[in-house]
């Protein structure tokens, strides 16, 4: 795995196979999709893996991401990746659950622009991780990643912006409801 575009392109990225990574493929489009939404942005990378998401979108110019993860081997990886990212001012890790971790940057006042989350594809709270995003960050685009299988529910607050099939993954759009 590598990073595909911006500051750190070509850099090799590790992995561990405890965690399922979101392909070269499947990130090259969210970022075709992203491109004029990036620069200076906030980002969360919830479940986060080896961080190749988030490292993507601080190489393409995000002024800060969070990384949110629990599995101590991906943790190690996600670590190892960073230390090829520089000035650790531009991110941090939240060694806590997806929704957790949400309430505590919501709770430093930061104002996010893009919340990916990438749960395990048996992963099964996806309505709840989507309504509580949406009310700590009324103004981000709240992007999910799933097996293009996976059956998903609208929450309520939240409007399906968009959706985009790459192979057998779906990566799916919303923004709150106002």
């Amino acid at each position: 795995m590598r990073v595909i575009a911006g500051t750190l392109r070509g850099r090799s990225l590790k992995t561990s196979d405890s965690y399922r990574p979101t392909t070269d493929r499947v990130r090259e489009t969210l970022f075709n999709i992203l491109q004029n939404q990036i620069e200076n942005s906030i980002f969360i990378d919830a479940f986060a893996g080896s961080g190749a998401v988030g490292i993507e979108a601080l190489s393409r110019g995000a002024s800060r991401v969070y990384f949110l993860e629990t599995n101590h081997k991906a943790l190690y990886a996600l670590e190892e990746n960073l230390k090829i990212c520089g000035e650790k001012a531009l991110w941090r890790i939240y060694s806590l659950p997806a929704i957790k971790g949400m309430e505590v940057i919501h709770k430093s006042g930061e104002n996010v622009d893009i919340v990916f989350f990438d749960p395990p594809y048996d992963y099964q709270d996806y309505q709840d991780l989507i309504t509580a995003a949406s009310e700590l960050f009324p103004a981000a685009l709240l992007i999910l990643e799933t097996s293009s299988r996976t059956k998903l529910q609208l929450p309520s607050n939240v409007i399906l912006s968009r959706q985009k099939k790459i192979g057998e993954t779906l990566l799916t759009f919303w923004v709150a409801s106002t």
